[in-house]
């Protein structure tokens, strides 16, 4: 007669000589004497011995944990753990240069948009930029022609300027994102564009840098 094992963790009912649940992995030969509760995802699935949890991964042997009040809400991809350190580094540079690049991107914006709006006050740099740039010269005439896309570039150029303030916090993801796509949109003598994109591709390589910190 086949054998039937039920699981401690989960309950599930197992048919055969299987060593762990089918469903949770749990192992079927331990009592729960012999097995540790996991802080982060409360499962009861690891031997003692283990020094991984084998649902979700985490270290027993870690000094830092999350609080229990967060433990429900913050699972381990969704917070910054301290075993990280390197790599936090690395991403805090990046999003710090995304930052610059921004503010680069914006303040060109701001100041193409007002000299295509203001031809008058500085035509020799309009008309230098035109004739070492291919486009420079049509992307004038366009500005030049409708203001209404020159004030559009002097708004994307301040927003741009002001949501790298939640790039250089950390506050929000979403900002700093729609702030780098502002710096595209700002254009900025084709230059803002560009250093807009590279901050846009700075945050899309150090996203977890806007993570919870695991505790």
């Amino acid at each position: 007669m086949t054998s039937e094992i039920k699981c401690t963790n989960c309950g599930t009912i197992n048919v055969g000589e299987l060593m762990r649940c089918r469903v949770c992995s749990h192992p079927l030969h331990f009592t729960e004497a012999d097995v540790r509760k996991c802080p982060q995802c409360s499962s009861m699935a690891t031997p003692i011995g283990e020094e991984t949890c084998i649902s979700c991964g985490w270290n027993f042997a870690a000094t830092q944990q999350v609080p229990p009040k967060l433990a429900p809400e913050i699972k381990p991809a969704d917070c910054e753990h301290p075993a990280e350190a390197e790599l936090h580094t690395v991403r805090s540079l990046s999003v710090d240069l995304a930052v610059i690049f921004m503010l680069l991107a914006g303040g060109l914006g701001i100041i193409h948009a007002l000299l295509a709006a203001l031809p008058d006050t500085s035509p020799e740099i309009l008309s230098n930029y035109g004739s070492i740039i291919p486009a420079g010269k049509f992307l004038n005439d366009v500005l030049q022609d409708h203001v209404a896309v020159s004030m559009l570039m002097f708004v994307f150029g301040a927003l741009s300027i002001a949501l790298s303030m939640t790039a250089l916090k950390r506050s929000s993801y979403a900002g700093a994102v729609a702030g780098a796509v502002f710096g595209i949109l700002s254009i900025g003598f084709l230059f803002g564009a560009f250093f807009g994109l590279m901050a846009l591709i700075l945050l899309a390589i150090s996203k977890r840098e806007f993570l919870l910190e695991c505790y």
